[in-house]
C-alpha cells in the first residue's frame, strides 16, 4: 500500500469525510502490515536494557487485537494493537501504531518494562474495546506464559487524556489456575446523551472456561459457568495455509446485539475450538446471584442448532445487527445477519484471502467522525507461531480495514428476513418443550 493511502487511514478528517480510492473495490485495505513487529522506545539506553534483559526479542511479538480512535481536527487518529506475552521478549503488550508501523507504548513505556514484576502496570494484554463513552478497557490477564505474576485486572483509559479512570483487580474467588481473561466486550446502558454510569463488562476466560461479568458502577465481579464456554475435543485441531495446530481453547470470541430501548440485549459467544455459535440475555448474566452459585441454569444459555464449516476467532456485530466474522479454512470474513436463522445459507462471504486472511484474531466495528462504521480485522500467520515455523522473511500480520457500506455492497446480509416484519433480531434461540420430556429449538421472533 503507498504511504498515502496509508495517511488516509490515519488522519481523521479524511476518514470521516472522503477515502479517495477505497470504494473502487469491496476488497480490504492493508492498512498496515509487519513481517515482525518493530517498536518506538523511550531511549537508544531503554531499547538496549530490554534486549540486554531478553524483555525484547526481536520476532517474538505476536500482535492479536486491533481497535480504533477516531479524533477531531489536527489529532491523528490512533490504532491500538495487543502483543500477548505468551513467553519473554514483548517489550510492549498495549501499543499505538504510527505511519512507520512501529509500536509505541501505551500509555507510555512505564507501564510495560516492568514485565510481571509491577503489577500496577500491565502484564500481558490479548483484547481490548474502546466504547462509546470514549474509554478505552484493557483486560490484563495478569500472566506471562504460564505464571501468574498479577492478579487479572480490567482496566479504563478515558481517551481524551490518556488518563486511568478505572480499576478492577478480580479476586480469587473469581479466576483458577488456569483463568486467562481474554475478551472484554462492554455493554453501556445510557439514561440520557453522554450518560456511562450503567456499564457492565462481559469477559471470556478462554483457558478457565467460564465468563465473567463486571458491573463497573459498584466494581463487582462474578462468575458464570456453563458447558457451552468449554471447547469441543474433536474441533481443537486447527489446519491454516496447510499448516496443522492443536489449541484447546474455550469461550473467546464474543458480540454484543445492539442496544434497543426498552429491549434487553443479546451476547453472542463462541469457543475457539468449536464450530457453533452461542446466545444469551445480557439479562441472565447481570444478575448477581451468579456470586452465590456460579452456575447458570443450562436453559438460560443456548446454542443455534447448525454450525459453521469451520473455527473462527474474534466476532463483532455492527449498529443493524449483522455479525462479521473470520473462517480458518478458507480464510476468509463472512457476514450474518441476525435477524434469520444462523445457518450456512444465510452466511454470507466478503472477502477471502489464503495469503492475507489468515486467523482473524481481531475483528471491530469502529465508529468514524462522519458517523459510518467501519470494519477492522487483524490476521496473522498464528499456525507459524503455533509451530514454529515463523520466519521474518515474508509477511505475517496485517491490519485490515474498510467502510461498511462498500463491505456489504450487493450482500444478501442486508436483505431482511422475508418472514419477519420487524427486521431485527428474530433468530434467538430458546428451549421449547415437546414430547414431555425431551426439546427441540425454536426461534423466537421478538425481543
Amino acid at each position: 500500500m503507498s504511504f498515502g493511502i496509508e495517511r488516509f487511514f490515519l488522519l481523521s478528517y479524511c476518514l470521516a469525510c472522503c477515502w479517495p480510492g477505497l470504494g473502487a473495490r469491496s476488497n480490504f485495505r492493508v492498512v498496515r502490515q509487519w513481517a515482525e513487529l518493530e517498536f518506538a522506545f523511550p531511549s537508544e539506553a531503554a531499547r538496549r536494557n530490554a534486549l540486554e534483559r531478553r524483555y525484547f526479542v526481536p520476532g517474538n511479538s505476536v500482535p492479536i487485537d486491533v481497535d480504533v480512535q477516531h479524533r477531531q481536527g489536527a489529532f491523528q487518529s490512533r490504532i491500538f494493537i495487543t502483543i500477548p506475552r505468551f513467553d519473554e521478549g514483548r517489550p510492549v503488550t498495549l501499543g499505538t501504531v504510527d505511519e512507520q508501523g512501529r509500536v509505541s507504548a501505551y500509555p507510555d513505556y512505564s507501564w510495560h518494562d516492568n514485565q510481571g514484576q509491577n503489577c500496577d502496570g500491565l502484564t500481558s494484554v490479548f483484547r481490548i474495546a474502546i466504547d462509546e463513552c470514549n474509554r478505552l478497557w484493557v483486560m490484563d490477564t495478569g500472566k506471562i506464559g504460564d505464571h501468574q505474576w498479577c492478579p487479572p485486572q480490567l482496566l479504563a483509559f478515558n481517551l481524551m487524556n490518556d488518563m486511568l479512570v478505572f480499576r478492577h483487580r478480580f479476586n480469587q474467588s473469581i479466576y483458577t489456575s488456569t483463568s486467562l481473561f481474554v475478551t472484554p466486550v462492554v455493554d453501556v446502558r445510557p439514561q440520557s446523551p453522554g450518560d456511562c454510569y450503567d456499564t457492565f463488562v462481559y469477559v471470556a476466560d478462554v483457558a478457565g472456561y467460564g465468563l465473567v461479568v463486571v458491573d463497573v458502577a459498584r466494581s463487582r465481579s462474578w462468575r458464570v459457568t456453563h458447558r457451552l464456554f468449554f471447547p469441543f475435543p474433536s474441533r481443537g485441531t486447527f489446519t491454516i495455509d496447510g499448516e496443522s495446530f492443536d489449541l484447546m481453547d474455550g469461550v473467546l470470541g464474543m458480540s454484543l446485539s445492539p442496544l434497543r430501548r426498552g429491549k434487553d440485549r443479546y451476547l453472542y459467544f463462541h469457543a475457539l475450538a468449536s464450530t457453533t455459535e452461542n446466545v444469551v440475555r445480557t439479562a441472565v448474566l447481570r444478575n448477581d446471584s451468579f456470586i452465590d452459585n456460579i452456575n447458570a441454569d443450562p436453559r438460560s444459555i443456548n446454542v443455534f442448532p447448525e454450525e459453521r464449516p469451520t473455527q473462527a476467532a474474534a466476532e463483532a456485530m455492527d449498529r443493524n445487527g449483522i455479525m462479521y466474522f473470520g473462517l480458518m479454512e478458507p480464510p476468509s470474513i463472512w457476514c450474518w445477519n441476525s435477524a434469520t436463522e444462523y445457518s450456512p445459507r444465510n452466511f454470507h462471504r466478503i472477502a477471502m484471502d489464503r495469503e492475507t486472511l489468515q486467523f482473524a484474531s481481531g475483528v471491530k466495528i469502529i465508529n468514524n467522525l462522519k458517523g459510518e462504521q467501519e470494519l477492522w480485522v487483524l490476521t496473522s500467520s498464528f499456525q507459524r507461531v503455533m509451530t514454529g515455523s515463523l520466519t521474518s522473511d515474508r509477511v505475517n500480520f496485517r491490519i485490515h480495514a474498510e467502510k461498511i457500506p462498500i463491505v456489504l455492497a450487493n450482500s444478501p446480509c442486508l436483505v431482511p428476513p422475508k418472514d419477519h416484519n420487524h427486521g431485527y433480531h428474530a433468530n434467538l434461540i430458546a428451549p421449547v418443550k415437546h414430547s414431555g420430556l425431551s426439546y427441540r429449538y425454536g426461534a423466537v421472533s421478538s425481543l
